[in-house]
């Protein structure tokens, strides 16, 4: 199975470039001894060259450093966030389709509740009332982000009890919760695989883009949001460096784990080797 996903182009760029990415923020800071924060008022404004490979911002700092660094914060959000979303959201999908019933109307109708408001609004208001920091940023994002990952789930799990194994399972008492993520779980993990690799893509996006607002991470700490803050005075002037780069950071990013899961659907998802097959 792994050889043929890593003949998939899609996936292999993704993981390349995701691999890459971890590589240089644990790499970079130990073999270049500059500093995110570290100021060369001389070199503001600098545009790439040989000591500044990305050029610096309006104080000096390496804006190359300071993407890398800007790097940790975007996947820890990502990474954190979507495990929060499981955490909330495969249990309630489990319950609600393997009880059926008053369960799973409460939990659908709590479901519909939150998917009325559109996602970044949402946030946006929540945060609003937080102390703008890492962790609330995580946190809001994850307690956002579970409600689409429920239903999936919920559908899957409506799908898997009715098969023999589950009714064997009822039959001999084994108990519920060993039903659930003993026998369910491991046969709805394919879609959530690829649901959680979509969502860590759209996570960095949400972070980057209440960190561009003032919301997310805050300065002087490197933010792929932030960074391009800094950068949109200077927008179609000569220090063009400050937007190119942050940006296309998270352009590769986004798109590599969009690329991941696209191409996990393509081998994971039973409905998509159907249709190819027919």
């Amino acid at each position: 199975m792994m050889k043929k996903l890593f003949k998939n182009k899609m996936i292999l760029f993704g993981v390349s470039f995701t691999a890459l990415l971890i590589l240089l923020t644990f790499i970079i800071p130990q073999v270049v001894p500059l500093s995110p924060l570290q100021q060369d008022l001389p070199a503001r404004l600098s545009s790439p060259g040989a000591k500044h490979i990305m050029g610096t911002d309006a104080l000096g700092r390496d804006v190359f450093i300071r993407i890398i660094y800007g790097a940790r914060i975007s996947l820890l959000v990502g990474f954190v966030s979507v495990t929060i979303a499981l955490l909330i959201g495969v249990p309630l999908g489990l319950l609600a389709g393997f009880h059926g019933g008053w369960v799973d109307n409460l939990i659908m109708r709590i479901v519909d509740i939150m998917l009325c408001f559109p996602s970044i609004f949402l946030i946006l208001m929540v945060i609003t009332f937080l102390e703008p920091n890492i962790i609330n940023v995580m946190a809001v994002i994850g307690l956002t982000s579970w409600p689409g990952l429920t239903r999936y789930v919920r559908g899957e799990a409506l799908s898997v009890r009715k098969r023999d194994y589950i009714s064997a399972a009822k039959m001999m008492n084994i108990g519920r919760v060993r039903i659930l993520f003993i026998h369910m779980l491991p046969n709805v993990i394919a879609p959530v695989l690829i649901t959680a690799t979509l969502g860590i893509g759209s996570a960095i996006l949400t972070e980057s883009v209440l960190s561009f607002l003032g919301l997310g991470v805050q300065p002087p700490s490197p933010s792929w949001g932030n960074i391009l803050t800094s950068g949109k005075n200077y927008m179609g002037s000569r220090a063009w460096w400050l937007i190119l780069f942050p940006a296309g950071a998270i352009f590769l990013t986004v798109l590599s784990f969009n690329l991941i899961g696209e191409g996990l659907r393509d081998h994971l998802d039973p409905h998509k080797k159907f249709l190819k097959k027919g």
